[in-house]
């Protein structure tokens, strides 16, 4: 009898594990995560103010012709969208799932872009050729380590973009105007203990795909340069008077998502 219940209990342990792993690797559904950012900071005519994050696409596809991703943007009623790199990458040539949602995006918001890594590595050239063309025809702004001003009404706020540089960060990157609200788009979460101390008030970024396998308590496990546990994977960060948000991506990484399904990042602003 003793037995028996032993190698029923086994059986189970083992179906539990299966459907456990099974059910990890099928988290494929869009997920949208809505964040609200407070600041008495912010100017007033920004109070309210929505910004869409869309992160490592990684020409993925989401519906037909984009559809589902882009009913998603449409329900945020965004202000602004902010797209923080690996659109494209070197592992596909068709562009017809970017230029999809570019198509339905762009006539939403005002739409800006930073370059990742691997917009930018050599294998890529040509994708990330093609992405530029489409971003121009579309209307989209390449923030390409330059900022501007956005005004509502009487107010006004900074953004500022950086394309993907993570060793040299701290020496290219410019302090944020004192005095102003600022926001910066840029890919990799990673150095946000880098970034942190140049004073702006929002950091938008990805890059790390919510650490692709994530596990209750413990998070995102893998960092993509190879360490273990990334500290800045997923969600809210605030450290020395900046906030980062960080998408966990849309697209595949290397390694397939474990329990972390696509994301769509959502804040809104408030006075």
């Amino acid at each position: 009898m003793k037995n028996k219940v032993l190698k029923i209990v086994k059986i189970l342990i083992i179906a539990f594990v299966i459907a456990y792993v099974v059910i990890g690797f099928m988290q494929n559904d869009l997920t949208v995560s809505k964040y609200t950012y407070n600041n008495s900071a912010l100017p007033e005519e920004f109070d309210g103010y929505t910004i869409v994050l869309i992160s490592d696409l990684h020409h993925e596809n989401f519906g037909d012709n984009q559809s589902e991703l882009i009913d998603e943007v449409k329900k945020a009623n965004p202000d602004m969208i902010a797209l923080t790199g690996d659109i494209v990458d070197e592992e596909h040539d068709s562009l017809e799932s970017v230029e999809n949602l570019l198509e339905g995006i762009t006539t939403l918001a005002p739409t800006y872009y930073v370059a990742g890594n691997h917009e930018l590595c050599a294998d890529a050239v040509v994708q990330y050729g093609a992405l530029k063309e489409l971003l121009d025809i579309y209307g989209v702004t390449r923030l390409e380590n330059y900022g501007l001003e956005i005004k509502q009404g009487e107010d006004s706020i900074n953004i500022y973009g950086l394309d993907y540089a993570d060793k040299y960060i701290e020496d290219i990157l410019p302090q944020a105007n004192e005095g102003d609200f600022d926001i910066l788009l840029y890919h990799s979460s990673n150095v946000f203990d880098k970034i942190n101390s140049f004073g702006y008030d929002i950091v938008l970024a990805g890059h790390l795909h919510g650490g692709a396998i994530r596990l209750p308590v413990v998070g995102g496990v893998i960092n993509n340069e190879g360490s273990l546990f990334p500290k800045y994977d997923s969600g809210v960060f605030v450290e020395n008077g900046s906030t980062m948000f960080v998408s966990r991506g849309l697209g595949d990484s290397v390694i397939p998502r474990f329990y972390n399904s696509p994301e769509l990042v959502v804040i809104t602003l408030k006075n």
